[in-house]
């Protein structure tokens, strides 16, 4: 079996905690690939080293080192090449990783195919000026549109198949995935979604009516939002809170679910709700 890593080296610990990992995937006698870029610092390790591209198309499971952010940037990339992808929690909360640290001895069951595969909804999202498309973004979590610099409200209006949904006044609004609901969307008082569910949210940012709030919309449905501002505060796209794409007032975003799916590994029986529970509820009381 070929399994690439790709650690963030920017957490603490995550070195180490790499070291360990290629260690335990060498005594399971598993092909362990790392980009060549990180060929000096693990020299002394029982790993090859090839192009990050090469070693993600190779691999027959991929395996993110870091926190929730690391884990989204990976996955999306495995979801590009129908990877199956697993996150070792380095950070703080961890929500989509797979194994805390010192679950190392889990990682033998990757190796014999023993492990259960949680697919993701995402989302596509697509700019169009003038009814021509300028860019495709694909998300895991959330599509953003937002207001610029400038502290001042935005105006936002939602259509789908042609109707209004929704016209509001705010800081911006978030369309995201049931796995995106508990990241931003969940801060911005937006519901929490069980994963299984085949769905998209719209969750205003700091609304000005006390009126405007989360829709949930079936998974069918295209979504087309604009924002308009002032030239000199023009909106913004974020994507997965990677990319930064500005806006102007003649842009559209049309999002809709997409054809890709992420590919989580699973190797503990836990469900969603125990996670939830354990990761976030726990953690505050």
């Amino acid at each position: 079996m070929i399994i690439s890593v790709f650690p963030n080296l920017l957490n603490n610990g995550v070195e180490e905690l790499s070291r360990k990992v290629f260690s335990v995937f060498s005594q399971l006698n598993a092909d362990v690939y790392v980009s060549k870029s990180l060929s000096q610092l693990f020299a002394d390790c029982n790993v090859l080293f090839d192009d990050d591209e090469k070693i993600m198309k190779m691999c027959d499971v991929a395996i993110a080192i870091g926190g929730d952010g690391t884990t989204l940037s990976v996955a999306k990339k495995a979801a590009e090449y129908d990877k199956y992808i697993l996150g070792i929690n380095a950070g703080r909360l961890g929500f989509m990783s797979g194994i805390e640290q010192d679950e190392l001895d889990l990682l033998r069951n990757i190796v014999n195919e023993e492990f259960e595969v949680d697919e993701r909804l995402m989302l596509e999202a697509e700019i169009v000026r003038n009814n021509q498309v300028l860019s495709v973004h694909q998300c895991l979590n959330d599509a953003v549109i937002s207001r610029g610099n400038f502290a001042r409200l935005i105006d936002i209006s939602i259509t789908s198949g042609g109707r209004n949904v929704s016209n509001m006044r705010a800081d911006g609004v978030i369309i995201s995935t049931p796995t995106g609901s508990t990241a931003y969307s969940m801060a911005a008082g937006g519901p929490v979604v069980s994963p299984e569910a085949e769905c998209i949210l719209a969750t205003p940012i700091c609304p000005h009516s006390l009126m405007d709030r989360s829709i949930i919309f079936s998974a069918d449905k295209e979504l087309v939002v604009k924002a308009h501002n002032d030239k000199m505060n023009l909106p913004v796209l974020t994507v997965d809170g990677e990319e930064a794409i500005t806006l102007d007032n003649t842009s559209e975003v049309r999002i809709r679910v997409s054809k890709t799916k992420t590919k989580l590994i699973k190797l503990k029986p836990e469900n969603f709700y125990e996670i939830l529970n354990k990761k976030i509820i726990e953690r505050r009381a």
